[in-house]
């Protein structure tokens, strides 16, 4: 398996707070690893010091076999994208406006996107079932419709690796579920390497090929989604008793806290 990011020893502070310390994990190329930890754990960090937002402390974050230390924001920028968790609202661009704007690391300076930068941009729309968002405003579509438009932007990056924070926040069921399979698509027809932040381990059990779990700023675990997707280990992540359930036509087990499962427990 070729190695196309890796994360040696790495360390971030903010101020005098540890964030994270001794993070050392690999990616493949064309697998979705997945980073699991309770909220405030670090995973949003971690994810911002990949395509160096936020600049580490100490350690090293290798790109396809060079120091990230030693490229360019703008060279980073043509070989990872990052869909963040928050967005702030832009000028009122209309929303194939805002997805060709992916399409910026490639351009030269002052050039415009070309009809080929379009073509990109429409068919990413289209492969996350989007189309009809093109002609709208930006800033006014739905939080889960921004999540989309800014997805099919770092589709139409089109780099090697996509750094995900949260992909499904805001979005409905359904959506949730096509997003990550679209997402899974870009990994098996494409060969790109998908680094996603998640708080679902169950999602993160049917989608991932590889975990990171991160409990107080440092790696509890990390390895295949198959052997640590278990309820022994999730339940030491989360600090929680987790119960796992086989469910029919399922792939797998689904994990839920204990407490929800117990007799006469009831969730309204």
């Amino acid at each position: 398996m070729d190695i196309i990011l890796e994360c040696k020893s790495l360390a971030f502070s903010h101020g005098s707070t540890q964030i994270l310390n001794d993070i050392s994990f690999k990616v493949g190329q064309g697998r979705f690893c997945a980073i699991l930890g309770r909220n405030g754990s670090g995973k949003t960090t971690l994810l911002h010091c990949l395509n160096r937002v936020n600049t580490p402390d100490s350690g090293q974050v290798i790109l396809q076999g060079e120091d990230a230390a030693h490229l360019s924001q703008k060279q980073i920028a043509r070989r990872i994208s990052l869909v963040p968790q928050e967005h702030l609202d832009m000028f009122p661009f209309r929303v194939i406006d805002v997805v060709v704007m992916g399409r910026a690391p490639f351009l030269a300076l002052s050039a415009l996107p070309g009809p080929s930068d379009y073509a990109k941009a429409e068919a990413a729309l289209e492969a996350l079932n989007a189309s009809e968002l093109g002609d709208k405003n930006f800033n006014r579509i739905s939080g889960g419709e921004r999540r989309i438009a800014l997805l099919a932007r770092a589709m139409t990056q089109a780099t090697q690796i996509m750094l995900l924070d949260e992909p499904t926040n805001h979005l409905d069921f359904n959506n949730q579920y096509h997003l990550l399979s679209a997402i899974r698509e870009q990994c098996l027809n494409q060969g790109i390497s998908i680094v996603a932040s998640m708080h679902d381990p169950n999602m993160a059990a049917l989608f991932a090929d590889d975990v990171v779990m991160i409990k107080n700023g440092t790696i509890m675990a990390g390895g295949p989604a198959k052997d640590l997707m278990n309820r022994e280990t999730i339940s030491r992540l989360y600090d929680t008793p987790i119960d796992e359930l086989q469910v029919p036509q399922y792939p797998g087990p689904m994990f839920f806290p204990e407490a929800v499962l117990k007799e006469g427990k009831h969730v309204r």
